[in-house]
């Protein structure tokens, strides 16, 4: 099962979790989930944006009144579309569809139990349904459209340091299984490590990961050839 399907409300059995493929696991400390605002209007872009703002502005501070301060609004895209009501409709008669996409984030300390983490996973489920149902009720409101929530880590950059040192150790290990004393294993190519990957899992654990790769060989001589053909690690 997907960490998206963890949030679905799916009752259709027991599922085992996937084994988590990270170099470190921790315990996340933030909910996210993506939404997508949307409204068509006759009045102009600039009327939409407007109304668009005001209902993400209302959505942010229901979400603060029931779970606290810390709660964010990330908006990350907008969208324009304009289409002629009649076939030979006038400027002033055409309608503009915007839509905002973006994510709504909220604090998980890490020292809540189960229950309390669950819990505000529940809380922030129900205030996006009602907000979602609310905004159907009428084509005049902005539309409310929303993904699963996610636990993630706020800074995967904070875990760097132990990240490498982890890697540094398993390729000593590496380097030590697979070589020899006649023929010691050395890292000769090695590239920059990328930003920290993070893989939600559950409510209580995402998998940190680092991309490094590198290469080991025997070093050897001048006289010995160029060293290729080692072991890569990563």
């Amino acid at each position: 099962m997907s960490a998206k399907e963890k949030y679905s409300g799916s009752y259709s059995g027991f599922h085992e979790p996937p084994p988590t493929r990270a170099e470190l696991v921790v315990r996340p400390d933030l909910l996210r989930i993506s939404v997508s605002v949307s409204l068509e209007l006759n009045e102009g872009v600039e009327q939409a944006l407007t109304h668009l703002q005001r209902a993400c502005e209302q959505l942010h501070r229901r979400l603060e009144d029931a779970l606290g301060p810390g709660v964010a609004f990330r908006p990350r895209d907008v969208r324009f579309d304009r289409s002629g009501l009649k076939k030979l409709a006038m400027p002033e008669e055409e309608a503009t569809h915007a839509s905002v996409d973006g994510v709504f984030e909220v604090p998980l300390p890490s020292e809540l139990a189960f229950w309390a983490r669950t819990s505000r996973v529940g809380t922030l489920t129900r205030l996006c349904g009602v907000a979602q149902g609310d905004s159907r009720q009428s084509k005049k409101l902005p539309r409310f459209s929303f993904g699963t929530v996610e636990a993630l880590v706020a800074q995967p950059e904070a875990h760097r340091a132990e990240l490498l040192r982890r890697f540094v150790t398993r390729v000593r290990e590496l380097a030590s299984a697979v070589g020899s004393p006649e023929a010691p294993l050395h890292v000769v190519d090695c590239s920059a490590p990328g930003p920290v990957e993070q893989s939600p899992v559950s409510l209580e654990e995402v998998g940190l990961s680092l991309p490094v790769h590198c290469r080991l060989d025997v070093v050897r001589g001048p006289a010995a050839g160029d060293g290729r053909g080692g072991t890569e690690t990563r």
